[in-house]
């Protein structure tokens, strides 16, 4: 009876607890702690002079990777120096037909007029280099060059490696990989640990999600100077792609326009024929909202301040695209933006680009399946359970909302939580939250199952502070008979679902514990006559 007892006590206090995975700090915890909301000190901000000297400088990639060229990729350089013979010199590191060559740069500069800028800020020269690269799988070797010699024999000085061929254009759907993510990143101190942790994996990350909010200028463009040199040695060869955050938006004060620090070094997708775009001044264009496919997904980047309504180019865009996408071909879909639709954090709340955007598109990506959102802008970590409205948990159709507005920014941690409905300690929908300095990975390791990591800063070292299984109910493959099989099993599986099954374990052992334990006395008795 006592070994019966402690099961029994054991499940009835497994079974009362406000489900809350991955902590071993609750809810309540956490209401206790302030509110951290001071400023990273300057001194600590790492900020150097905008452009000192003409050499080459700011260097970043990304992919670029279409039906056409697959294997796409995008460098981008600045320099004091204008050029009309800038470019790259390449070559493929691997057996492929490709030999490499030298591909020609697009040239942008911008003026910007602020304030912060004590006038106008006249940028440097910026070189953006497209490499129609139909080769995948393999690794890219290049040089930067203001118009020297043009040789893709000679010595490269850089390296980028392109995944393999995404199941969009033929590849392997159940094919793994791995990606990054990180939001509002800054340029302080603990943005650089974040990359350093980043980094640490970079062999196995196929690309760098960054959730706007990137260089925290503020109307400073020296400061944009400052952060693509600052971060050079990681973004020359991880590929990065960006989305645009509130801190991006810095309206010229001459003639109103917004954007123009951030599109002018960021274009994203510079390829994209599907209606991608959001920034058209000048001659000059850049995407604040596109779509590429990696590996086994199709990730869609949006921007949380464009127009959003019905009808608006963004939302045409964005119906249009997710529309296109094949789940046969392509699991997974990923949409990612700044504003997040579900916050517990008491910072950023109420505010019409989150709640607006999310009234008007969330029926939208729940029709088409959409597994996961990643957004930034809260000064924390908090990951959601899948839903698709503000109570009701739907592993099979709902989003698993993921904020990571935690990668380092100047403006401070926020740690104040709201709390739950009718007692509980959080919201039905949040599954695990905690205000640290921090990135993220996710794995997908094939067409039904990803992992998603969380890793903090502030133990010294990249600590897995969150792990969820995240399981794919949208994805559908043709079996040999031509017959539709969809993917059945357990949701986002985090801890919270090894506990369910922990709890049933009990129930069962504790039954059959009871029924031995009552044969066992009858036998007793019987023997007793």
């Amino acid at each position: 009876m006592k070994l019966l007892a402690f099961f029994l006590c054991l499940f009835v206090c497994l079974a009362s607890g406000d489900g809350s995975p991955g902590s071993s700090n609750s809810y309540s915890d956490f209401l206790d702690e302030e509110l951290y909301l001071q400023a990273v000190p300057q001194g600590d901000w790492n900020v150097s002079a905008p452009h000192e000297d003409s050499d080459i400088q700011q260097v970043h990639v990304s992919l670029a990777p279409t039906t056409e060229s697959p294997g796409g990729v995008v460098v981008s350089f600045a320099s004091t120096t204008l050029s009309n013979g800038a470019g790259v010199n390449w070559r493929l590191a691997c057996n492929a037909e490709e030999d490499g060559g030298f591909a020609n740069a697009i040239t942008t500069s911008y003026v910007h007029n602020s304030p912060q800028n004590g006038g106008d800020y006249k940028s440097p020269f910026f070189y953006h280099v497209l490499l129609d690269i139909k080769q995948t799988d393999c690794t890219v070797e290049y040089t930067p060059t203001l118009g020297g010699e043009k040789n893709a024999t000679g010595s490269m000085t850089r390296r980028i490696r392109i995944p393999p061929l995404a199941s969009a254009f033929g590849g392997d759907p159940q094919q793994s990989f791995k990606l990054a993510l990180v939001g509002d990143l800054g340029q302080t101190i603990n943005s650089v640990q974040t990359m350093q942790h980043v980094a640490a994996e970079q062999d196995e990350i196929a690309a760098l999600l960054i959730m706007g909010d990137l260089s925290y200028a503020d109307n400073d463009d020296p400061r944009w100077d400052s952060w693509s040199r600052m971060f050079q040695d990681h973004l020359d060869h991880i590929p990065m792609f960006s989305l645009p955050g509130n801190h991006e938006i810095e309206t010229d004060s001459a003639d109103g326009v917004s954007f123009r620090p951030y599109a002018h070094r960021f274009q994203n997708m510079p390829n994209c024929k599907n209606g991608c775009g959001g920034f058209d001044n000048d001659g000059w264009k850049a995407n604040m909202w596109f779509s590429f496919d990696i590996g086994s997904a199709h990730i869609i980047h949006v921007s949380s301040y464009h127009n959003w309504s019905v009808g608006s180019p963004q939302y045409t865009w964005l119906e249009g695209d997710l529309a296109s996408v094949d789940r046969t071909k392509t699991p997974w879909l990923i949409v990612n933006l700044h504003a997040p639709w579900y916050n517990s954090n008491i910072a950023h709340q109420g505010e019409i680009y989150s709640y607006a955007v999310k009234e008007t598109w969330q029926p939208l990506l729940c029709e088409h399946g959409v597994n996961i959102m990643f957004a930034g802008h809260v000064h924390s970590y908090e990951r959601m359970f899948p839903t698709c409205d503000n109570s009701t948990i739907s592993p099979q159709t709902g989003i698993t909302y993921v904020n990571i507005g935690d990668g380092g920014n100047r403006e401070g941690l926020y740690n104040n939580w709201l709390p739950g409905e009718e007692g509980r300690a959080g919201p039905v929908w949040s599954a695990f939250r905690e205000g640290s300095y921090g990135h993220g990975m996710l794995t997908i390791e094939n067409a039904t199952h990803a992992i998603w990591e969380w890793h903090r800063n502030q133990d010294g070292v990249a600590v897995k502070r969150d792990t969820a299984i995240i399981r794919n109910y949208r994805y559908s493959a043709k079996d040999g008979e031509g017959k539709e099989s969809r993917s059945e099993g357990d949701p986002a599986r985090s801890f919270s679902g090894y506990l369910g099954v922990l709890t049933g374990a009990l129930v069962v052992y504790s039954i059959a514990m009871t029924v031995l334990f009552l044969r066992n006395r009858k036998k007793k008795e019987a023997t007793a006559y």
